[in-house]
């Protein structure tokens, strides 16, 4: 009879645990916590690189199934922001980012940013661009890490820019209690340069917004080649080598024509010896363009040269093979993870390399070029916002439970 009464008491205890369980796991399930985002990314109306980045998987997390609620503090001036407001379980307070003086704006972000958080009932804030506060007040935060340049490469960035990043965004990751890094390369770069834990770390990749333009609705021109270069005005985006090769290239390739699209950033050193070089018969200077022109000038151009020397994912390799473009990259940093193996791969330290690389490109036959095309095609629909959202909507979810 004692057996069988303790047997009756394991079931008993083992059914009332697993109820208990349940209970918590539902509670949990059903409550409706806040997550604030952190938009100060939406201070400016031509954005460029991050920026797009941060709006796109904000963006993403909004739209997506979820039961939780979001509060976003940001500009509606910036494109596709207002459209927030109306989307459920969404709020969206107004920050004038655009308004500002980027001071005002960085000590915003760091000193009243998790105090509003707090007063709109967030339990976790999201930093999407790499800057975060020192201070939590209480609050989980999530760092998004896109590259250590300005840690590693004093030479690259403004000072001003790198001393407010080493005593703001480098104490505020190290204080946060989880930081995604956008590629496997980053990632070993935060727990090597940083001292970032294993537990604390994590990677999730970038996705690919649809292109403005469907591919394949505009062929390059054969007769005049063009060789296509997208933001690279950062001094390690590598422009004087690449203008270089181009030069050198022109011996075999005459009519060849190098289009830079894209525009200066203020937090980057400046680079006087670019300005005679630009002065080429053979560059065409684009500007800052739109989606749809940006997706133009990927279709019409022979070949997409992204000749940088360091990155921390390299967005624009797969916005050209999405438009059918082939690539010729750096074989350097992350450009070979995200390549995939569907580019060409050159050493961006010697301009004979780039050379040969780019000419590889140009000299391919139709059967190869469309074979790389394809394989292109393949690598950019790898990289969805769908899934980077899913992604982060778990690690929201391990950090609330």
């Amino acid at each position: 009879m004692f057996s069988d009464l303790l047997n009756v008491s394991k079931e008993t205890t083992s059914v009332c645990a697993r109820s208990i369980a349940g209970y918590f796991k539902r509670s949990f399930t059903l409550k409706q916590f806040k997550i604030a985002f952190n938009g100060r990314f939406s201070g400016t109306l031509r954005p460029t690189g991050t920026q797009i980045v941060a709006f796109n998987l904000f963006d993403a997390i909004i739209r997506s199934s979820r039961d939780f609620n979001i509060v976003t503090f940001a500009d509606t001036s910036f494109p596709g922001v207002e459209a927030w407001i109306n989307i459920p379980q969404t709020e969206v307070v107004l920050v004038p980012f655009t308004q500002w003086p980027r001071m005002r704006s960085q000590l915003w972000e760091q000193l009243l940013l998790p105090l509003r958080a707090r007063q709109w009932g967030a339990e976790l804030i999201h930093h999407p661009i790499s800057t975060c506060p020192r201070w939590k007040l209480g609050l989980k935060t999530i760092v998004t890490l896109h590259d250590l340049n300005f840690y590693r490469h004093p030479e690259w960035v403004a000072p001003n820019f790198r001393r407010w990043m080493m005593t703001t965004a480098v104490p505020g990751m190290r204080a946060a209690d989880h930081v995604a890094t956008i590629s496997n390369y980053v990632l070993a770069d935060a727990r090597q340069t940083l001292g970032l834990s294993v537990e604390k770390t994590s990677r999730i990749y970038n996705g690919l917004k649809p292109m403005a333009v469907r591919p394949g609705t505009i062929k390059a021109d054969q007769s005049v080649p063009i060789v296509l270069g997208v933001n690279l005005w950062q001094p390690h985006k590598n422009l004087q080598r690449l203008i270089t090769a181009i030069s050198i290239l022109r011996h075999d390739f005459p009519n060849l024509e190098l289009h830079l699209a894209g525009r200066p950033q203020a937090q980057f050193q400046e680079q006087p010896e670019l300005r005679q070089s630009l002065n080429a018969p053979f560059i065409r200077v684009l500007g800052y363009l739109s989606e749809e022109d940006l997706a133009k000038a990927y279709a019409g151009a022979t070949v997409f040269c992204y000749p940088s020397l360091e990155e921390g994912f390299g967005l624009p390799i797969l916005e050209a093979m999405a438009m059918g473009t082939p690539v010729a990259t750096s074989n350097s940093s992350c450009l070979p993870e995200i390549a995939g193996g569907a580019a060409i791969l050159f050493d961006p330290t010697s301009e004979e390399e780039m050379a040969r690389g780019i000419r590889q490109a140009l000299m391919e036959s139709e059967a190869e070029r469309e074979r790389r095309i394809v394989n292109g095609y393949a690598v950019a629909g790898k990289f969805t916002w769908t899934r980077a959202a899913k992604e982060y909507i778990q690690l929201y979810e391990q950090l609330l439970a």
